[in-house]
């Protein structure tokens, strides 16, 4: 829908257009501006086993943008802030141990059945650059925008439920140890945080929107817009940085070689070998932009509404 609408506003002929701006004027429009973003951030990852759960993030900038002859371009600073969450299919650890029941100590396999959510704070500092088009006080514009990470965390929760297999040597059976508080095989709550390895972040970037004012006060040469924009970003960059090869660290085993029923780490999804698997943010919302400068070459009677443009 979002490109049809930008196909709809760029095939609009120009001889049918109302110049607010458009091809011909000429004038040279110079605007610092304030802008605030809230918006719905999802890690895409194609990982099976993996399910991103978005979340609400937002941000606030600063910048510069240029108008000429129905061209603008901007170029800006700002802060932003991503949540999104990567929910794990419920997976089973299994690990070779020991567990002392009374006077016997059975040598077994230890199994943590994990449920495990990591939750991903990312905040940035971002430099977005934007090329577009606007007519009618309609705009659309893309561009890049480059990230830098400011302490990448994930905070990875959830619970695992420890059982014990064993096999009796003597029936050849293989028995299983559970829901016995008083051996250490119960339900565990788990919480870490960790850092992300994530440094620096290059996204494609797009809006389309509407100037909600624009306006030149009676005996003033300054022009004040505000507009609305709905915008996305995608990233181009591999936010899984792999390197553990592991999702867990287990506790190493007491003097009788007993595996410790607590203590176990879980790592985050995104600092786990992904192989060539690729996991990328994908960002959209509302952005809201109040700007104020003025022409160069303005003249008079300009027009309630039209841009600071007749």
């Amino acid at each position: 829908m979002v490109c049809m609408a930008m196909l709809v506003v760029l095939a609009m002929p120009m001889s049918a257009q109302r110049r607010r701006g458009g091809f011909g004027d000429g004038d040279h429009y110079h605007f610092g501006y304030i802008s605030g973003h809230v918006g719905y951030s999802l890690l895409d990852t194609r990982a099976s086993g993996v399910i991103p759960v978005g979340n609400v993030g937002g941000g606030i900038g600063l910048g510069y943008e240029y108008r000429l002859s129905g061209l603008w371009a901007n170029v800006g600073v700002q802060f932003s802030m991503h949540r999104s969450k990567l929910k794990l299919d419920p997976y089973t650890i299994e690990h070779e141990g020991k567990l002392r029941d009374g006077s016997l100590l059975r040598e077994g396999t230890l199994l943590y059945d994990v449920n495990q959510t990591d939750e991903i704070h990312w905040n940035f500092i971002d430099v977005p650059i934007l090329f577009g088009y606007y007519t009618h006080g309609f705009h659309v514009g893309a561009g890049l925008k480059v990230s830098y990470a400011l302490n990448p965390k994930s905070y990875t929760t959830g619970t695992y439920n420890l059982r014990f297999h064993y096999e009796n040597a003597q029936a050849g059976t293989m028995f299983t140890y559970e829901n016995k508080p008083e051996l250490g095989l119960k339900e565990y709550e788990f919480k870490a945080e960790q850092a992300n390895r994530l440094n620096v972040g290059v996204s494609l970037i797009g809006e389309i929107g509407y100037d909600l004012l624009s306006s030149l006060p009676t005996n003033s040469r300054i022009c004040h817009v505000l507009k609305m924009s709905f915008y996305f970003e995608y990233g181009l960059n591999n936010y899984n940085k792999g390197g553990d090869k592991a999702r867990f660290e287990l506790p190493a085993p007491n003097e009788n070689g007993e595996a410790k029923a607590t203590g176990v780490v879980f790592n985050s999804y995104l600092n786990t070998a992904a192989g060539s698997l690729r996991t990328v943010p994908f960002i959209a919302g509302l952005k809201l932009t109040y700007m104020i400068g003025g022409s160069r070459t303005a003249r008079a009677g300009f027009h309630h509404g039209c841009m600071c443009y007749n």
